[in-house]
């Protein structure tokens, strides 16, 4: 576990500096922190600053984007009006039922 330090918190005079001073560059802020006695360097300020901006969205790993993978229907487990006129432009494309179900039948086949 990480030591708490006493001296002043480096990260917060960082911010700090940074919403008074937006523009600074990263050894502007080192320079202005040294005059007040606070050690840092730029590559910690970099981060530091970085880390700030991120603060506002949304933090942690990639995942599935939102609404993948879910399945239109209407609430009680049956098939939404929209996926059936999907599917049937898709029966209309492939010559009828029979061909879309023997299609379906392979297709169950590949995917077990």
């Amino acid at each position: 576990m990480a030591k708490k330090s006493k001296g002043p918190n480096k990260s917060q005079a960082i911010r700090d500096y940074y919403n008074s001073h937006p523009g600074a560059k990263p050894k502007e802020v080192v320079a202005a922190l040294k005059k007040k006695g606070i050690v840092v360097n730029a590559q910690f300020v970099s981060t530091i600053r970085s880390v700030s901006k991120k603060k506002g969205g949304k933090i942690g790993r990639p995942g599935r984007p939102v609404g993948s993978g879910k399945r239109e229907t209407n609430g009680s487990g049956e098939v939404s009006f929209n996926s059936l006129i999907k599917v049937k432009a898709i029966v209309d494309e492939m010559g009828g039922i029979g061909r879309a179900r023997s299609a379906l039948t392979a297709l169950e086949r590949l995917v077990d």
